[in-house]
């Protein structure tokens, strides 16, 4: 099995800016040594999960992940699937919500679900780039996503948004610890003021987070009692947004999410 599981997490390596892929790197991003990497390579060609390109020798996704990819959507629609979810959520906690998903090392919205309870409430754009250090899906996503993000953090001055908005790397560090303890992050109009975010991670097949589940809060309904109710959504929503997109829960990752 976890011959299996190694092969199926090369897929992963594969991105819209990292289409095609050659031996060498993919070991190194696999951190496998080159036979054992071209042996996985191999049972994925066979089965069509990646093809190699003859001229190049680069693999890229095969006919038959595509083909698995199109049925998954007529028969469960991802997002669409995740849109539903949300839409539930958002009629319990009476708040907005957003989906991100982490393209290579950027965080983009991808599902929006505005509330309609309120006439006060947090709009969202569903086209928008979600800063890593300044909101609470960045944040969640440094703390379970690819360890790549953190070591970054060093490479890049980290902007600034408000006066609650964390730049200094160590103080980022500090708080992506505590996220990973509980399970789920915050930010208090660290992104824009008077809105405050809460997130949870969506993890991926090899149980390391691919996108982010978020609720944002106008700050004066962002009220200590209302906490719970927040916190019991995520925690629903990462579990059954995981499953939705066919992801695994990491066994360490919190059972219940505290105040």
């Amino acid at each position: 099995m976890g011959t299996a599981l190694n092969a199926l997490k090369m897929l992963d390596l594969f991105s819209s800016s990292l289409a095609e892929i050659g031996l060498s790197q993919i070991a190194r991003l696999s951190g496998l040594n080159k036979a054992t990497a071209l042996r996985h390579l191999r049972a994925l060609e066979e089965f069509g999960l990646i093809e190699q390109n003859p001229q190049s020798k680069t693999y890229t996704i095969g006919p038959a992940a595509v083909r698995l990819a199109a049925l998954r959507e007529i028969a469960r629609p991802g997002l669409e699937g995740a849109r539903q979810k949300m839409q539930a959520a958002m009629l319990e906690v009476g708040e907005s919500l957003h989906l991100t998903l982490l393209e290579k090392d950027t965080l983009q919205t991808a599902v929006v679900v505005e509330t309609t309870r309120h006439s006060v409430r947090v709009s969202l754009d569903p086209s928008e780039v979600i800063p890593i250090n300044a909101t609470a899906a960045g944040l969640c996503m440094l703390g379970f996503g690819p360890s790549y993000l953190r070591d970054h953090l060093d490479m890049e001055k980290q902007e600034r948004f408000t006066a609650t908005t964390l730049t200094d790397p160590d103080q980022i560090r500090e708080k992506v610890t505590l996220i990973q303890r509980a399970g789920w992050s915050n930010s208090n109009g660290s992104y824009e003021e008077g809105v405050f975010g809460f997130a949870a991670p969506i993890f991926g097949i090899s149980q390391v987070a691919l996108g982010t589940i978020s609720i944002a809060v106008p700050e004066i309904r962002a009220t200590s009692d209302r906490l719970p109710v927040i916190l019991n959504s995520l925690q629903s929503l990462s579990r059954d947004l995981t499953a939705n997109f066919g992801g695994q829960m990491p066994e360490t990752f919190p059972t219940e999410f505290h105040p």
